[in-house]
């Protein structure tokens, strides 16, 4: 058995940390937060039990599942209905489905077949390794044509990585594809999930399976060093205190990485610090009337420098209690 300590309290954090009990370790979990659960943390939004970043469930999720159901809260996993837009030019184009991509009227049929082609084979694909070094913007413009590229994937890419927007690894979208077009309840029909009562049921579930196994989450305890001694390593200080530990699981964000490991190796904290990394800004807003009836909608509007808008309420039906 061993002494491990698992930094960050988000979604990820809370997983380590039971799962490491499962183990047999001993475990202390450490969150700067004064709450548990990261972005999937909830918040009051005027009455609004909201979560900090919205998040949906597709079928291809099955550790989820099964974590869910060793947690006893199976039964909290819902599906829906869903589907997706585009608006582009001041127009709204419905998608996401073959009919849908048949009449969009942007592209011409031979574009249109491959994309088509191109899509369906990636949600059959099941090996992303001869991807991770080629581009999205290469793949997408092989495959489909660039075209189709300009038309539905440029300005998107620009708006959510900017500089990086042709240099984002195929293998990201291909997942992100594949996990969205195996997420069906027919050809025609989308299908996602979401778990009742928001993300905060399975951060709650998480804290107390913890607290059963008799683990502990340390709450607005930030670390600020991960100890070491020869490439081994020794603990964290929290608080101004050195801790003993056998071993550490470090959640944080990457670019965090490098300032807490003083002591490693120059080229180790490299490695970390030469990961490009973008910050995503997502506002919320709470409306009296829906927008449209998609849970997702691309903008490719030159005049609406968004990249997208999310419809929450169209996936998981929201209470005005918290």
């Amino acid at each position: 058995m061993a002494r491990v300590a698992v930094i960050g309290a988000g979604a990820m954090g809370l997983a380590a940390a039971y799962h490491a009990l499962k183990a047999r370790h001993a475990v202390e979990l450490f969150e700067a937060d004064k709450v548990p659960g990261g972005m999937a943390a909830h918040f009051d939004f005027d009455g609004l039990s909201i979560e900090r970043f919205y998040h949906f469930v597709c079928k291809a999720d099955r550790p989820t599942f099964e974590l869910m159901d060793e947690l006893g809260i199976g039964g909290a996993m819902k599906w829906r209905p869903t589907s997706m837009g585009y608006f582009i030019d001041g127009e709204h184009h419905p998608w996401g489905d073959p009919i849908s991509l048949l009449r969009f009227p942007r592209l011409g049929l031979v574009s249109k077949l491959r994309y088509g082609a191109q899509m369906f084979a990636s949600t059959k694909r099941s090996d992303w390794s001869s991807l991770e070094h080629v581009s999205a913007k290469d793949w997408i413009i092989g495959g489909a044509g660039a075209k189709a590229y300009d038309v539905l994937w440029r300005r998107l890419f620009e708006l959510k990585f900017f500089e990086y927007a042709d240099d984002i690894s195929a293998a990201w979208i291909w997942t992100r594809v594949k996990r969205i077009g195996t997420s069906r309840r027919s050809l025609l029909q989308e299908e996602l999930g979401y778990i009742d009562g928001g993300s905060e049921t399975l951060v709650r579930a998480l804290v107390k399976a913890i607290d059963a196994r008799g683990g502990t989450i340390r709450l607005g305890a930030p670390v600020s060093e991960i100890a070491s001694r020869d490439g081994v390593v020794t603990g964290i200080r929290a608080g101004g205190e050195l801790l003993p530990f056998d071993a550490v699981i470090a959640t944080v964000p990457t670019p965090y990485v490098s300032r807490l490991v003083p002591s490693f190796a120059p080229e180790t904290k490299a490695k970390y610090d030469a990961i490009r990394n973008i910050g995503v800004l997502c506002v919320l807003l709470k409306l009296t009337h829906p927008v449209t009836r998609h849970f997702w909608l691309n903008i490719n509007d030159p005049r609406i420098d968004i990249p997208g808008l999310v419809e929450f309420s169209n996936l998981r039906p929201l209470s005005d209690t918290v």
